[in-house]
């Protein structure tokens, strides 16, 4: 149950990321194909994104990453906007009945809701995944491990970058890995 809770952010973290894009996608797919549903499968997915911000914004863990500043800083910006829209868009359809799925104006701002929380989902991405070296399937030098015979990849034994998951633990550069089967 501890592990649960230290890393609530990262559970609640791809709500926001899915549903608000989603919000966005079913209200451009409503007016595309003129189905009023989708517009109503786009406002749970904003309700639900915004509330999923919230949590998000709220279980940040604390990290000496030089990134978290500014991925804290969009968080923050992503969840006023993702509240706003909700809140403006639930209360014009039950105060004055008016759907805005389809006002051009709304549809911007979820746009721009969009282009955030995917920025904030890519500095976090950063922060807590290191860079790759090559491209998938490309061999390093030495392997998947990195450091070959008598080679050392980079400065932490691995394939360089910031280390952080799936990092090798506990092998040094000189020693090979067994090859992965194929």
């Amino acid at each position: 149950m501890d592990y649960i809770m230290k890393n609530l952010h990262f559970i609640f973290t791809h709500v926001p990321i899915a549903l608000l894009i989603f919000s966005f996608v079913f209200d451009v797919a409503a007016l595309i194909t003129k189905k009023k549903d989708w517009h109503s499968a786009g406002m749970l997915c904003l309700v639900v994104g915004a509330l999923g911000a919230i949590a998000g914004v709220l279980t940040g863990p604390e990290s000496r990453n030089t990134l978290v500043g500014s991925h804290e800083f969009y968080a923050k910006l992503t969840m006023f906007a993702a509240i706003v829209l909700a809140a403006v868009r639930v209360g014009l359809l039950i105060w004055k009945k008016l759907e805005l799925g389809r006002n051009p104006i709304f549809l911007v701002a979820s746009l721009v809701v969009v282009i955030l929380v995917s920025y904030t989902g890519h500095l976090g991405g950063k922060m807590v995944h290191r860079d790759m070296q090559g491209g998938p399937g490309m061999m390093m030098q030495g392997g998947p491990g990195g450091g070959g015979p008598g080679g050392n990849a980079g400065p932490q034994g691995g394939q360089g970058g910031q280390g952080g998951q799936g990092q090798r633990q506990g092998q040094q550069g000189g020693q090979n890995a067994p090859a992965p089967a194929k």
